[in-house]
């Protein structure tokens, strides 16, 4: 009995021990816990402009775990400092007899100028616990600056933005290919280009080519990073839509892409053929030449078809002359270049309404400065109607943007009291010429 009263105690005073003392040592263990963190480069040789470089970000505690890890990234004067994948590599090292735990974040800087970078401190927090069931400390720390020595690859002048790669690839295709154009007309220039170890966003744009009579469309790219691996290609799409808003003659220029190969030294280039063509002017009614009639005689069978047709001819003669006299307002030509205006816009159809007003364009009268409108967006303006603005607008884009729905209605609705308007005002200039009744 007495054995077992003392072995009772015992037990008691090893449980009161453990409790008292394990929470002791714990605390004694976590506030031995240390951290740090680090930055360094991984890449060797040369550094080069527009190339990606690896930056190792490096955490390291001599705990038993990383948790509510977090950091900002600075702002790099003259770089790009991003992170290109989440992956992360983790590592044990020995220092001074204590083992510490790492976990390194590969970031990629893209310098944008040659000579010297400095790479502002990195802030970074996260907690670390001794072990299993130990409280856990929180760390915030800041590494140290670091400065990186940048070369401009030869042959690239100062102050261009260059790509720097190992393996570049370029596609180009013009839309229509057909050489044969006329106003109203589209023509599309698309170029996809792709990169290894180069984000998408830091390729280049296209440059844009503008000139009187080619309204330029640039269209909003297409950008997509491809990580394989931990390896990077940057994928970019770029389109440009030039509108034909006039006869002429054109020459787009074409596009020269340069890159620099880190590993041959070779400043290397591709060339996007640009493209010349010639817009004939618009046929006028005029011009248009019927089929060939055969001269001489009638023969004996065909001479009742003769003055029948002679007949018809000379009614037909007879109503074109007194027309235009009762007409003399309003050309037919006007006319019939309106109607198709109204059967475009009926049918729903961008292109050919877009086509046909310009073609209508040249009936107007003279707006000041003694000059026709050449434009759609002249138009509008040389008569200050912002609804009519809003509706041709919404035609541009629909010509540009293939799929896009639109409708007609409102647009020969705005037109057709335009149109009555200067009816109205011609007839006005008109009656104002006359003498005044018994002056």
């Amino acid at each position: 009995m007495r054995l077992r009263q003392a072995m009772n105690r015992l037990l008691l005073a090893l449980i009161a021990f453990a409790v008292i003392w394990f929470p002791l040592a714990a605390a004694a263990q976590d506030e031995g816990i240390r951290a740090s963190v680090s930055v360094s480069i991984g890449d060797e040789g040369v550094l080069w402009t527009g190339q990606q470089i690896t930056l190792n970000l490096d955490l390291k505690t001599t705990g038993f775990s990383f948790s509510n890890t977090h950091f900002n990234l600075p702002e790099v004067d003259g770089a790009f400092l991003m992170q290109t994948d989440t992956t992360t590599i983790k590592m044990t090292e020995q220092a001074d007899g204590e083992t510490w735990q790492m976990v390194r974040y590969p970031l990629a800087i893209y310098a944008q100028k040659a000579g010297r970078l400095e790479i502002p401190p990195i802030d970074v927090r996260f907690t670390s616990a001794a072990g299993f069931g130990s409280a856990a400390k929180a760390f915030e720390l800041q590494s140290e600056p670091l400065e990186l020595n940048v070369k401009l690859p030869p042959g690239v002048n100062s102050g261009d933005l260059v790509v720097t790669t190992t393996a570049f690839e370029l596609d180009h295709s013009w839309q229509p290919e057909s050489a044969t154009m006329q106003s109203g007309d589209a023509l599309t220039l698309t170029v996809s280009r792709s990169a290894a170890d180069v984000a998408a966003m830091l390729l280049p744009s296209l440059p844009v080519f503008r000139t009187e009579g080619l309204a330029a469309y640039p269209q909003a790219p297409e950008i997509s990073d491809r990580t394989n691996r931990g390896d990077l290609t940057g994928v970019r799409t770029d389109s440009i839509i030039w509108v034909i808003e006039r006869a002429g003659k054109y020459e787009i220029p074409g596009i020269r892409f340069q890159w620099w190969d880190p590993v041959r030294n070779e400043l290397q280039q591709r060339i996007v053929p640009g493209l010349s063509f010639d817009v004939p002017a618009p046929a006028s009614q005029g011009d248009k030449t019927g089929p060939a009639v055969r001269s001489g005689p009638p023969s004996d069978q065909g001479h009742w078809l003769f003055w029948v047709l002679l007949a018809g001819l000379l009614c037909v003669s007879a109503w074109v002359i007194f027309n235009r006299k009762t007409s003399a307002t309003t050309p037919e030509d006007e006319k019939s270049t309106f109607s198709r205006v109204q059967k475009a816009c009926s049918a729903n159809d961008a292109a050919q309404a877009y086509a046909a007003i310009h073609a209508w364009l040249a009936y107007l009268p003279p707006v000041s400065g003694g000059t026709r409108p050449a434009s759609l967006g002249a138009f509008a303006q040389s008569i200050n109607d912002e609804p009519l603005a809003d509706e041709l607008e919404a035609l541009q884009k629909a010509v540009i943007e293939p799929g896009t729905a639109w409708r007609g209605t409102g647009l020969v609705k705005r037109l057709k009291d335009i149109r009555q308007q200067i009816a109205e005002q011609k007839t006005v200039q008109s009656g104002s010429r006359l003498a005044p009744l018994n002056p």
